[in-house]
Order: C-alpha cells, then sequence, then structure tokens
C-alpha cells in the first residue's frame, strides 16, 4: 500500500510538468505573448486533468463491473 502510494504521487509529480509542458508548445500556436500563451496552457492544462480524471473513474467503473470489487 505504501509502494502504491509513493508510485501514484511521483507518478502525478511527473505528470503534471509534462501535460503544462506540452500545452505551452500547443497554446504557443495560437497566441502571440508569453503571459496570453501561458494563461492558455494552465486553462488547458487543467482541462486535461479533468478528462484524465473522468476517464481513469470510468475504467475503475467498466473493471468493477466486469471483474468485480
Amino acid at each position: 500500500s505504501d509502494v502504491c502510494s509513493s508510485d501514484l504521487l511521483f507518478r502525478t509529480v511527473v505528470l503534471l510538468p509534462v501535460l503544462f509542458l506540452i500545452a505551452i508548445v500547443v497554446m504557443g500556436q495560437f497566441h502571440a505573448t508569453a503571459r496570453e500563451t501561458l494563461r492558455a496552457a494552465a486553462r488547458r492544462t487543467g482541462r486535461w486533468i479533468v478528462w484524465i480524471g473522468l476517464l481513469v473513474l470510468a475504467m475503475e467503473l467498466i473493471t468493477a463491473l466486469f471483474i468485480g470489487w
């Protein structure tokens, strides 16, 4: 259990900056200034995090449905 929680923490610590850096590249193509780019990248990162959460929740529900608790 302790190993699992530290693994999840590590994945989260790695995932968030990587998502933000990818969002900077994506949003940099649509905005002219650094301020606009960073604000849009922060919003996009938040949106992606919500989608990831929903997808993980859906996968867990499907697992519980077909495999059981």
